[in-house]
């Protein structure tokens, strides 16, 4: 294989920023130096150029089909899934998020949205953000019990049995499970809004106040 082919292929990927991966971007400099070395590629490595080659051939070309299947549905739920993966521990499809969050208002790739919004995962999220809110902004809530397990601690020890009041049911959701939509709350004892997930939230309902009679002073030790 020609030098010159394999730095035009590289300069083209260079144009065509994040659609093209760090591994693919590896993979071609390793080729490259190898070519400058006068060794020959194996079968296997010539494959893989031969694929990027299509893949970057099909990048510039567009895909007119897909583009004209494009709707304001689509990029919604491809920001959400952006969203979702951008925020995780683990930056899975950091190649996609990094093109993505550099061309905020372009049509994706066929085969970014593909990957990022079609699994199980991303479904949840855009089901869970997209539907109906539980509760509406204004609502008056509380913590449920299995918020302990949910919130930071410090976030539950100063808000359980508190009255909140919703700010807005975000378009966000970082864990996907029933009930992740995040809201946006304020407590009515704070200024300071918090984000709490809507399966830790219920309606609002008066404490029962402790029923534990007071002792007499005769009862007291001192």
């Amino acid at each position: 294989m020609k030098l010159e082919r394999i730095q035009k292929l590289l300069l083209q990927c260079d144009d065509l920023g994040a659609m093209i991966s760090p591994w693919e971007l590896g993979f071609l400099d390793s080729v490259l130096q190898q070519v400058k070395r006068g060794r020959t590629l194996s079968t296997k490595q010539v494959d893989v150029v031969h694929r990027v080659e299509a893949k970057v051939k099909k990048a510039i070309k567009g895909d007119p089909e897909w583009e004209a299947e494009w709707t304001e549905e689509k990029a919604r739920d491809f920001k959400i899934a952006v969203g979702y993966y951008d925020a995780s521990p683990v930056r899975y499809y950091s190649f996609i998020l990094d093109w993505a969050l550099a061309n905020p208002d372009a049509v994706a790739p066929r085969n970014y949205y593909k990957k990022l919004v079609e699994n199980k995962y991303a479904q949840k999220i855009i089901k869970a953000v997209t539907s109906i809110p539980k509760y509406d902004a204004g609502s008056s809530v509380m913590l449920r019990a299995t918020a302990r397990q949910g919130v930071d601690y410090n976030i539950w020890n100063k808000l359980r049995d508190s009255l909140l009041f919703v700010i807005e049911p975000t378009g966000r959701a970082v864990n996907a499970a029933a009930g992740c939509r995040i809201y946006s709350v304020l407590p009515s004892q704070s200024h300071e809004v918090v984000e709490i997930e809507e399966r830790y939230l219920k309606k609002w309902k008066q404490p029962k106040k402790s029923t534990k009679p007071i002792e007499d002073d005769d009862s007291i030790p001192f």
